[in-house]
């Protein structure tokens, strides 16, 4: 969720992200997209497991869109800018919640530019509906608990993550945007979309995912035409950050996949 990442953020041209290289000039992109209550530290646990890519975690600005504009459509064109004006090309999209639903969004928009996707508790054809107001947003304790949703293990809910949550929506103009994005979230589902993208897809679900059930991921394998599904167990909505050993090695092992495809193809 939210909280600073230990890797250094960079800022170019009005956007902050993460940019972390384990390999060449040469090597591919990862650009990896966090969740609605997401932040840029989401990823640090999964990053120390990867290798021989640059890695690239932009700071999605949901609290920066007017909420009338905060929509997948502007997030998909905001993100087009943040591709160009870093000279990312034909990245690997790793997506996490509406992150996911992001990335998704972005492939409909430019699948000339996306080389494969990782979806991981992503919305984009259903999720647990929280409501569309915060009618107890005061309430420290109800807060924390819905807090907890999100992960297998609630120890993940620290103090420190509880007092950004408060500060987020006890801001007004931050939880009118919270409300818009929620609300885009369930309103905008993909299913039509998604025979069209022919690009691999992996698919890692945690078993106890309480926000995108399980049965969300059956049916996203079930449409995606070059999908594959993993799982993993005692895990909720977050994998790469409950199970980040785990999510990696069947990360890398897709990436592999996909290198040793480009390869034969190149022959």
């Amino acid at each position: 969720m939210f909280g600073s990442s230990h890797f250094e953020s960079h800022h170019y041209n009005g956007f902050e992200y993460l940019k972390i290289s384990k390999g060449t000039e040469d090597s591919s992109n990862l650009v990896f997209l966090h969740g609605m209550f997401g932040g840029l530290s989401n990823y640090d646990a999964l990053v120390e497991y990867v290798d021989d890519y640059n890695i690239y975690v932009p700071s999605i600005p949901l609290y920066e869109f007017k909420a009338r504009k905060l929509t997948f459509t502007n997030m998909a064109k905001w993100l087009h800018s943040f591709m160009e004006a870093l000279e990312i090309e034909n990245p690997i999209l790793l997506g996490n919640s509406m992150g996911g639903h992001l990335a998704l969004e972005y492939t409909v928009q430019q699948p000339e530019n996306v080389a494969a996707l990782i979806l991981t508790g992503s919305s984009g054809l259903q999720e647990r509906d929280f409501g569309s107001t915060f009618p107890r947003r005061n309430d420290r304790d109800y807060v924390r608990k819905q807090a907890a949703i999100t992960f297998y293990n609630d120890d993940f809910v620290t103090e420190e993550l509880m007092d950004e949550i408060m500060d987020v929506i006890n801001d007004r103009s931050n939880l009118l945007n919270v409300l818009a994005i929620a609300r885009e979230t369930h309103e905008y589902n993909m299913e039509d979309y998604l025979p069209d993208i022919d690009q691999e897809v992996l698919l890692i679900w945690g078993k106890q995912d309480e926000i995108t059930p399980p049965e969300v991921a059956e049916e996203f394998h079930k449409a995606l035409p070059n999908s594959h599904l993993k799982w993993i167990d005692q895990c909720g909505h977050a994998p790469m950050m409950e199970h980040p050993e785990k999510f990696a090695f069947y990360l890398n092992e897709f990436l592999l996949e996909l290198k040793n495809k480009n390869a034969t193809s190149i022959k």
